[in-house]
């Protein structure tokens, strides 16, 4: 089985979007620019649609289908796990009236609380919920993805899907046009599709993106799809980042967050205060996602990668 090309583009999305979403939840949701940072989702939206699709063996048929899923739980349930444990014990020690709900826990270990409107002990775990969404429609999909009609069948299902009643956001249909991109960019960098007829599939995926999602969403996918066209260089501290950017992303609120709420309560109310607060929030942040990623990441990381699909191991 030949190697897949690594794509360094992808870094940078995955290290920039997780700073986005960490930096406006500490507090730059108060602050010009950094305001949008919640625009992060966006993108991972859309690298979770390229790297997935680009993870994924060329002779994948559904008999790999558990391999596929085992992976992807292994690679994302423990942490995301650990992390509910983080959460809940931050919050009985921080409040002695603090009481679990048991239902709504439950209802996490599947991602359910997508489906049934309930909200999640951390800020950021909605998305999981979606990408779980999306791993499930490629391990059953992908296969017909990989014909040579397949491309045309995604740009009818983003479309179908625009024209779905969105009631409910945290459902994949309401952001498949933002996956789709990244999808597309998948076949084009595979030499699957020409560059005239890439430009103009993108462009119909993008318009309906506007159509559904609106016209900055659609953007910043779009600005996302690019980006990964290109080969941008190496870099160290890109790539740093980019390692510990789903730690960074499932621990910085419940770590982050905490401190600087705590160090508001005690610093004097001026601007120099709320700003150093601001920037040891992100140092304290970035360092504890770096632990957690040690700790509880990458031992499962690892343990993903150790598991091959049935023809990659024939071969």
């Amino acid at each position: 089985m030949k190697s897949q090309r690594f794509i360094s583009s992808a870094d940078y999305i995955r290290a920039v979007a997780s700073l986005m979403v960490a930096i406006f939840h500490l507090g730059g949701k108060a602050l010009p620019v950094l305001q949008y940072g919640w625009l992060g989702v966006e993108l991972f939206f859309v690298l979770s649609g390229f790297i997935i699709c680009w993870a994924l063996p060329e002779n994948y048929t559904l008999r790999d289908l558990g391999t596929f899923l085992w992976k992807r739980v292994i690679r994302i349930e423990p942490p995301y796990l650990f992390s509910i444990i983080l959460v809940l014990t931050l919050n009985i020690l921080l409040s002695s009236n603090y009481k679990i709900d048991v239902k709504n826990l439950l209802l996490h270990i599947g991602y359910l609380n997508n489906f049934w409107d309930e909200p999640y002990l951390n800020p950021v775990y909605w998305t999981l919920g979606i990408e779980f969404q999306y791993y499930l429609f490629i391990a059953f999909f992908f296969p017909l993805l990989r014909k040579s009609y397949g491309v045309y069948l995604l740009v009818v299902a983003t479309i179908g899907f625009t024209f779905l009643p969105h009631y409910n956001s945290t459902l994949l249909p309401s952001v498949f046009p933002l996956f789709s991109m990244g999808i597309l960019c998948y076949y084009y960098l595979k030499g699957q599709l020409s560059k005239v007829l890439f430009i103009i599939l993108l462009s119909i995926v993008t318009l309906f993106a506007i159509t559904s999602m609106g016209v900055l969403k659609a953007c910043v996918g779009l600005s996302a799809a690019l980006i990964l066209l290109f080969n941008l260089p190496a870099n160290t501290v890109i790539s740093f980042f980019s390692r510990i950017s789903f730690s960074l992303y499932l621990t910085h609120d419940v770590i982050g967050s905490k401190f600087v709420v705590y160090a508001g309560t005690l610093a004097p109310k001026t601007i120099y205060w709320k700003g150093t607060i601001f920037l040891v929030g992100i140092a304290v942040s970035i360092g504890a996602a770096y632990l957690f990623y040690l700790m509880c990441e990458k031992p499962f990381l690892n343990l993903s990668k150790s598991y091959v699909y049935n023809k990659q191991r024939r071969e």
